[in-house]
């Protein structure tokens, strides 16, 4: 019984910490923005005279017109009414991304922008708007970023009347919002059958007054080749078959800081990958090993090690829905080094957690 309580405890830990800890790094150090390359629609307004509604655009509602801030040409409300913007473009399923600079002028109030994808429904092509309105405002000087269904995925602080430069891409059936190229959040992003990406809106809403945001540098493109999966090898998880077995080797960088046993957050991209193997081969048993360096104390570092193992098969069973029945854990502690202790270099080499699949 008490076994059990240990490791239900270390169990909770690591779930809270990882929670934690990715509430606190989201967006800024995941991966950086990928613009696509093939490039369909671009408007940046600069031929648009001051004063002028703004060029490029199918259809719209309320008023709204360009203006000239720091030298650059923008779009913006003209009155204090909802104002909004339509434009035609198919984009398909997926493999595209819409980006713009975004600014918010007004002092009083909260300006808001809301982006929207729409889908095609029958014959039309402006009716029915697909999955996740993003939102923009500005609250306390600062740019609050919401995903509908999701809730605030980012906040840049001391923005107030300084450009953000937003883009939405959609690969490999995800939603992926980032802020001046650095990523927000992803969500899954898939479309009914038949159904596609008929164009975009963006409204200016709510509480935005006359002149309180702007809009520029739009860009709409779609990517020539699907984005590939991740492989074990880019991410630095080596993989040796015999015979029937399959060995995958995770470097402790990977998956845990130095000496700790909770996951980092940026484990999960490696830990993903891990969990499609593993479902690849149902019928495999699943073996996974922690291992240390020889720094510290026998007894210390097959705890660690153990720990780490359960760390890693919680996240799988937990988060990935590993079939518990199938994984077994082991700590081995400073045992089966594969590289020297004598430097540093091979002590991190042998700190890992090595999963076979026989």
């Amino acid at each position: 019984m008490g076994k059990i309580a240990l490791i239900t405890g270390i169990f909770l830990l690591i779930v809270s910490n990882f929670i934690v800890a990715e509430e606190l790094i989201t967006g800024s150090s995941q991966k950086n923005y990928v613009p696509p390359d093939k490039i369909i629609f671009k408007e940046d307004f600069s031929k648009c005279p001051v004063g002028e509604p703004p060029p490029g655009f199918d259809k719209f509602s309320g008023a709204g017109e360009c203006v000239r801030y720091k030298n650059e040409i923008w779009v913006a409300p003209s009155t204090d009414g909802d104002y909004r913007l339509y434009k035609k473009v198919d984009l398909g399923s997926d493999e595209f991304a819409i980006e713009f600079d975004f600014l918010s002028y007004q002092d009083q109030g909260v300006s808001d922008l809301i982006f929207r994808f729409l889908k095609s429904k029958g014959e039309s092509w402006d009716k029915a708007k697909a999955p996740y309105d993003t939102e923009i405002y500005d609250a306390y000087k600062s740019y609050i970023f919401r995903l509908e269904g999701v809730g605030k995925i980012g906040e840049i602080k001391n923005a107030h009347k300084k450009k953000v430069h937003v883009a939405l891409q959609v690969r490999r059936k995800q939603l992926r919002i980032y802020a001046n190229g650095k990523r927000l959040t992803a969500v899954p992003f898939k479309l009914p059958p038949n159904e596609r990406i008929s164009g975009f809106e963006f409204m200016f809403v709510r509480d935005t007054n006359k002149y309180g945001a702007f809009i520029s540098n739009i860009k709409v493109g779609k990517y020539s080749n699907s984005e590939a999966l991740p492989t074990p090898e880019k991410l630095g998880i080596s993989i040796e078959k015999n015979g029937t077995n399959t060995k995958l080797t995770i470097p402790e960088r990977l998956l845990f800081d130095f000496n700790k046993f909770f996951l980092k957050p940026e484990s999960k991209e490696a830990l993903h990958l891990i969990a499609r193997i593993l479902k690849e081969n149902p019928d495999k048993k699943i073996l996974i090993v922690g291992y240390t360096d020889n720094i510290g104390s026998d007894d210390y570092n097959l705890r660690l090690s153990l720990q780490r193992a359960q760390s890693v098969a919680d996240y799988l069973i937990y988060v990935e829905n590993i079939n518990r029945n199938r994984i077994e854990i082991v700590g081995r502690g400073k045992k089966n080094p594969i590289a020297s202790n004598d430097t540093e270099e091979g002590r991190a080499k042998n700190r890992r957690v090595e999963i076979i699949l026989k």
